[in-house]
């Protein structure tokens, strides 16, 4: 059983900004060391000095980038730039932006605090697989701050949109933040919700939910951790205390505005690599049809994402881009889910997936490219911007590049209840949720 409740929240004060822009972040995880410095330039209250504050050679465990971040929380609560809500509240969030044709699209969210549960107990169900080092990052950041500073992004099955009329219909309106991010032009809206009834209500229609990781896996994992740390040290079991709980966003799967884009897949540093072999490889096999495109539109990324979805809408597909190749390949899958090219250990709904087509029968058994090293990205990077990826192929280091189409919110929902996980960077829900919208302390 799914338990959704509301939180107070620590937010900006907007009377105190000029810009409320100026003080928030994309995620973490998305940050480079130039982003990062941009930030810490921009407002000396950016959000940024708590979800990732720079690291120096001279750090200790007294003085670390999560003891900082910790002294500026603190800091900004005394002198009022953050205050903590009254009372508890969900946010209802809303994102406006415009895909790469053109179309305006609105994501409508809310962030709330959702009890922890263990995937066994199957009320949170992930789909992918996590990695170490980011578990024991963001853990130390948890326990230094004793807060969630960034949501796991959840999806819910509310056919009827109960939860959006709620929301919708008690929105405190005196208390919106509207902003738009320059770099990405999203529109970025948030209203606190603080009716206790409609609260109650939405925590009852969703009571009986499976709620599905579609981002924030190391988060999740890591809240875990640091709920069984919390009551480790706790001298009694509290229920209901904050750390049995962690702060997520929201949606619908049947939300309109809900968008998944591919993420493209860059090959790099593969001994021997040869784009002909690898043609070859492919047209012999029996479960890959392979045809070749006109060079005419090789470096126009609409036109070639518009190829690839036309096949897609058949057949499981990507597109292979490669300076060996004359003009762009496509490949389309013929077989099923028992062909051999798959592990054992494949459920049927992962074998299903272009993404598990391409990284089991192509990048492992064809490239040699194994799960160890491609989770390590010795050999494998990612790309999510399509001009991006397109442009990339005609990098000195890149051997190939591999378009791809988005995984469908639907597959996503059926691997996620087959108990299966999907190949890394499997899924991009579009846009990001920001840093600095709300911190739930704990």
């Amino acid at each position: 059983m799914a338990e959704i409740k509301g939180f107070r929240a620590i937010r900006y004060n907007l009377d105190e900004l000029d810009e409320p822009a100026d003080v928030l972040a994309p995620p973490y995880d998305v940050i480079d060391a130039d982003e990062q410095a941009e930030l810490y330039e921009k407002h000396p209250a950016n959000v940024i000095r708590l979800v990732l504050n720079r690291q120096h050679d001279s750090d200790t465990a007294e003085n670390s980038r999560y003891t900082r971040a910790r002294r500026h929380l603190m800091d900004w609560l005394a002198r009022g730039l953050l205050r903590q809500d009254n009372q508890p509240g969900l946010y209802a969030h809303h994102q406006t932006f415009t895909d790469a044709h053109g179309n305006e699209h609105t994501r409508k969210g809310f962030l709330g605090a959702v009890r922890l549960a263990t995937y066994d107990e199957e009320v949170v169900l992930p789909h992918e697989r996590t990695l170490r080092g980011p578990k024991v990052d963001r853990l130390e950041l948890m326990k230094a701050c004793d807060a969630n500073m960034s949501p796991i992004f959840f999806l819910y099955d509310d056919p009827e949109r109960k939860v959006d009329a709620l929301l919708e219909a008690n929105l405190e309106e005196s208390q919106e933040l509207d902003v738009t991010t320059d770099h990405d032009g999203i529109r970025h809206r948030t209203w606190p919700v603080f009716d206790a009834d409609a609260q109650a209500e939405i925590a009852r229609v969703l009571e009986d939910s499976q709620l599905l990781i579609a981002d924030g896996h190391h988060r999740y994992e890591t809240a875990l951790a640091y709920r069984d740390f919390r009551r480790e040290v706790a001298e009694e079991s509290v229920e209901n205390a904050p750390y049995e709980y962690v702060m997520a966003f929201m949606v619908n799967i049947h939300d309109p505005g809900l968008q998944v884009f591919g993420t493209h897949r860059v090959v790099h540093g593969v001994e021997d690599f040869d784009m002909g072999e690898l043609l070859s490889a492919l047209e012999d096999s029996e479960v890959f049809k392979v045809r070749r495109l006109s060079k005419e539109h090789v470096d126009e990324p609409l036109h070639l994402n518009d190829q690839l979805t036309e096949a897609g809408e058949s057949a499981p597909s990507f597109m292979l881009l490669s300076q060996e190749a004359e003009g762009p390949i496509l490949v389309q899958y013929t077989g099923d889910e028992s062909a051999d090219i798959f592990d054992e250990e494949t459920p049927d709904q992962v074998r299903r997936l272009d993404v598990a087509i391409l990284h089991e029968g192509i990048i492992d058994r064809m490239l040699g490219i194994n799960k160890e090293a491609q989770e390590a990205k010795t050999n494998l990077r990612y790309i999510k911007k399509l001009d991006g990826a397109v442009a990339a192929r005609k990098d000195d280091d890149v051997q190939l590049v591999v378009l791809m189409n988005p995984t469908p919110v639907e597959q996503v929902v059926e691997v996620c209840q087959s108990g299966g996980k999907m190949p890394q960077k499997s899924t991009f829900f579009y846009p990001k949720i920001l840093s600095g919208l709300t911190i739930n302390p704990l």
